[in-house]
């Protein structure tokens, strides 16, 4: 009996000796499996997903595991954690977000949060991009945040679905830029199908400077004639805003851009356009009007469903005057290319004195709209 003691609690002491290199091996194990999951792209977007569970669970093992060394398993700073906590603790009933006014006074006051929501479903508005709503924003002084914090903002209340790519993209290299209006030009066509069963082709030319789309055209067919019909009515609106013309224009190798049409109306002495074939004559492809082309068919005419040729025509309408004349261009500073090619210059100091205003207004809201909790 004796002996079976004996044996029993040397068993004991040998097992209770190995806890600490077991524990030691799991740590091991942990800290590995954290620094593999930790260089994955969306680690740190999902730990601050996640920052209750996280907070949660430092909290419950901090008589085990001090807070300083619990955080290092998550990747981030005691400092980081302690906000945390006072955003998951101290959710303020006078804030939009639930954060405390006390500690966080510059976050956007509820009345921003509601201009922001109506300028973002505005029907009006719906089919722009959420840049463009930004602009047009502070140019009307309906919007007093920045353009990421609009992001975040639609992003949280899940108003709409952003097409712009949230992750860093890659970087391209950058196309050839016109200085002036009407130095390069870009020309190039688009298909779309009517509900009618019916094949229609859209020509568009349009000012690299500016982004202005200068002239377009609707047919049922690929001709040379349509082509050199839409130059020839943007050279005739260009004439009223240049002096001495000298035009490069860029275009595909399709035969709606090399035909004998275009040819003869560009060896008229009067005429001073240069043709050049993207990524022949110049290194540069014809990207920017294809951009165009998506826009106006993902964001004017896939929505609309045009149903025949009239149908399209007056979509077609639209686009061209909301596109030149109405919504402000991210490329152009919140100008629209209407103005940029009629040479309207922006004014910088407009956005950087509306922010300033809205600041000094937030942190003096926020400051006297301390809810309990904030206050103690």
């Amino acid at each position: 009996m004796r002996n079976s003691y004996h044996t029993t609690l040397k068993e004991l002491i040998k097992t209770l000796n190995q806890y600490p290199k077991m524990f030691y091996a799991y740590g091991r194990l942990i800290k590995t499996l954290s620094s593999i999951i930790a260089s994955t792209n969306d680690f740190n977007n999902t730990i601050r997903e996640s920052k209750e569970k996280v907070v949660n669970a430092i909290i419950r093992t901090s008589k085990i595991i001090p807070i300083n060394k619990a955080v290092k398993i998550f990747k981030i700073s005691t400092t980081t954690f302690y906000t945390w906590v006072a955003d998951v603790k101290l959710t303020c009933s006078n804030s939009a977000f639930k954060l405390c006014n006390k500690m966080y006074s510059s976050q956007i006051t509820p009345m921003e949060v509601k201009a922001i929501k109506a300028a973002l479903m505005n029907r009006k508005t719906s089919h722009w991009s959420i840049r463009s709503v930004h602009l047009n924003g502070i140019r009307n002084n309906t919007i007093s945040v920045s353009e990421n914090t609009m992001y975040k903002v639609n992003k949280q209340l899940g108003i709409r679905k952003s097409r712009e790519v949230v992750k860093k993209k890659k970087r391209h290299k950058q196309g050839i830029r016109a200085t002036t209006p009407n130095q390069i030009w870009h020309a190039d066509i688009t298909t779309l199908k009517t509900l009618d069963n019916k094949r229609y082709y859209i020509s568009l030319v349009m000012d690299n400077f500016s982004r202005r789309i200068l002239s377009y055209a609707v047919s049922d067919r690929v001709a040379g004639l349509v082509t050199t019909s839409t130059i020839k009515e943007a050279y005739e609106k260009a004439k009223q805003v240049t002096d001495n013309l000298n035009i490069d224009l860029i275009v595909d190798g399709g035969p709606e851009n090399n035909n004998i049409h275009i040819n003869n109306y560009f060896n008229k002495p009067e005429i001073n356009i240069e043709k050049l074939i993207a990524l022949k004559d110049v290194d540069s492809s014809n990207s920017m009007i294809e951009r165009v082309n998506r826009t106006l068919k993902y964001r004017y005419l896939f929505p609309k469903q045009p149903r025949d040729l009239k149908h399209l025509k007056r979509i077609l309408n639209y686009f061209i005057n909301d596109y030149n004349m109405i919504k402000p261009h991210g490329k152009l500073k919140g100008l629209t290319p209407d103005e940029a090619w009629s040479g309207v210059q922006i004014n910088d100091k407009h956005r950087t004195t509306v922010l300033k205003e809205a600041r000094i207004k937030r942190l003096a809201y926020n400051r006297a709209n301390k809810c309990e909790k904030c206050e103690s």
